[in-house]
């Protein structure tokens, strides 16, 4: 059973690595990227001009700026500090301070019931959120804001155990369930997690980054739990690596 401690100390972790000079650098560099064709497909498909739509896990910008110059009235959070300071940084050196950014855990969103048209929590970062538990929660937090028939785009990268990736799989379960309950050591809180490394134009980051990878099924049954209808599931045709997405309508 996963404690609180070890939940906030994993949070913490989380936040820190976010928060660090490389990462940040490797943001605000992507900020111009603007929507992956994956990401502006879906919204061109589903979000309809004039309407309000919440950007959570915005980091410096990167979809909320494109979704601003799509017309859009936007507001973005992320749970990082830096996240937020540079995202207004950046807007208000391209002039576009109608923007509103604020530090926001997404498991807990100081906004109103039903008052965006839509939501998107792009770039995995739902699966960024550490125990299934808080995970869950963020899904109530995103239904609870969205406006009747609101529609959420979020995304994961999906766990397949038929694949390359079978051996690293099948030694995380034996890890995780078969040698974790006799004190073997694990960064792990549950089934699933995975750290790993990163480097930005050679610069590494200053510790291993976490992310979850659930099972398709796993995330189905838990946006329909929370009382979403799942519009669309699905990788995106034709591009590369793609991560798994939904769309979800209250």
């Amino acid at each position: 059973m996963v404690n609180e401690q070890e939940i906030q100390k994993l949070q913490e972790r989380i936040v820190r690595e976010f928060n660090s000079e490389v990462t940040q650098a490797f943001y605000t560099e992507h900020t111009k990227e603007g929507l992956w064709l994956s990401e502006k497909e879906l919204i061109d498909r589903y979000f309809r001009l004039p309407s309000k739509v919440l950007d959570i896990g915005c980091g410096t910008g990167r979809t909320t700026l494109a979704l601003r110059d799509m017309g859009y009235e936007v507001s973005g959070v992320d749970i990082t500090p830096n996240m937020i300071e540079n995202a207004k940084k950046i807007v208000s050196a391209r002039g576009k301070e109608d923007i509103q950014y604020e530090v926001g855990d997404a498991t807990n969103l100081k906004l109103g019931d039903n008052c965006f048209d839509y939501a998107l929590f792009s770039n995995q970062g739902w699966s960024q959120i550490p125990t299934k538990i808080k995970r869950a929660k963020a899904l109530e937090e995103v239904y609870r804001v969205l406006r009747p028939n609101g529609i959420f785009i979020f995304t994961v990268h999906p766990m397949i155990w038929f694949s390359k990736r079978l051996f690293f799989w099948a030694w995380q379960w034996f890890k995780f369930y078969l040698l974790k309950p006799f004190g073997f050591p694990t960064q792990e809180l549950e089934f699933g997690d995975r750290f790993f490394k990163r480097e930005n134009n050679g610069l590494k980051y200053n510790q291993s980054q976490y992310i979850h990878i659930p099972l398709v099924s796993t995330v189905e049954n838990m946006v329909r739990d929370v009382g979403f209808e799942i519009v669309w599931s699905g990788e995106m045709a034709g591009v590369v690596s793609s991560p798994h997405f939904f769309v979800c309508k209250k």
